[in-house]
């Protein structure tokens, strides 16, 4: 945990760098303010990982350490070289239930902003499974959330890390979203021990294009067999053409309520999932 906080740390100051300059203006063009920049704990990981590496051999951490982490990996080419996991990407830290950095996630530049011209690699990368990072257990955001959650918010579960921070930003604060795989049974079960009592009923929000529905009939297979008495999940579908980032640049906070309010119960999704196309 202390060697992912130093990490994290070193990643925030890279974003701040006169020569990342780009990097920052990148996520404030995006409608990031400051404040959610910083509250979220966002950074960049630079190209070259020699000055990451020597800052956690100063600190005291091995090889085997920083190997552990999962932020370098063995090279296959240099017998004995370690090189970085994350490379001239935007990092999204990603924390346990109690707050603690465990893994983080990596987004690509776009190719204006010195991101690669290149296609092939990538949008986002995460974090490899490591002793304390789990992909199908844990949730971005899901530390933050909890106290909102207990507040009596909607608790929204989105796509991907942007989602998360523009929903936050928009005053959603109990958004969540999973990391980089479909939603899991064992997501599901940690969002509901999260939630109040009398109100766990997460609402799960997909794009409103096929590979949306796509991705709700899964949650739904995968909600059905765990639901219990007060323990439910809700679905929604943004406009067509829409992610909650863009759809709250473009028609506000409402837009957003909207959707929410037209969510739909476990009964009425698998209604329309069995009668489709009769």
């Amino acid at each position: 945990y202390d060697l992912m906080e130093t990490a994290t740390a070193y990643f925030e100051q890279q974003l701040y760098a006169p020569a990342h300059k780009k990097n920052l203006s990148y996520l404030q063009e995006r409608g990031l303010s400051k404040e959610t920049i910083k509250s979220f704990r966002l950074g960049f990981a630079p190209a070259n990982g020699d000055e990451l590496k020597n800052l956690l051999i100063k600190k005291g951490y091995s090889i085997d350490d920083i190997l552990e982490a999962g932020l370098y990996r063995k090279s296959e080419r240099t017998k004995g070289e370690i090189y970085p996991f994350f490379r001239e990407r935007i990092i999204f830290p990603v924390t346990d239930i109690q707050g603690r950095i465990i893994a983080f996630g990596g987004r690509i530049l776009p190719h204006s902003y010195g991101g690669p011209a290149d296609k092939s690699a990538p949008k986002y990368i995460n974090s490899p499974e490591t002793a304390i990072f789990h992909k199908g257990r844990n949730l971005y955001g899901l530390s933050r959330a909890r106290k909102p959650m207990g507040d009596g918010e909607p608790v929204i579960v989105v796509e991907g890390y942007m989602d998360v921070i523009a929903l936050a930003q928009a005053g959603f604060l109990a958004a969540v979203a999973p990391l980089g795989t479909a939603l899991t049974e064992t997501q599901i079960e940690e969002l509901w021990k999260a939630m109040p009592e009398e109100s766990r009923n997460p609402v799960l929000c997909f794009d409103g294009d096929t590979a949306g529905q796509r991705a709700a009939s899964r949650a739904l297979e995968r909600a059905l067999p765990i639901l219990k008495p007060d323990h439910t999940v809700r679905f929604a579908f943004l406009p067509e053409k829409h992610d909650p980032d863009s759809l709250i640049k473009d028609e506000g906070r409402g837009a957003m309520d909207r959707v929410i309010q037209n969510s739909i119960g476990v009964l009425d999704m698998l209604w329309a999932e069995e009668t489709k196309g009769r």
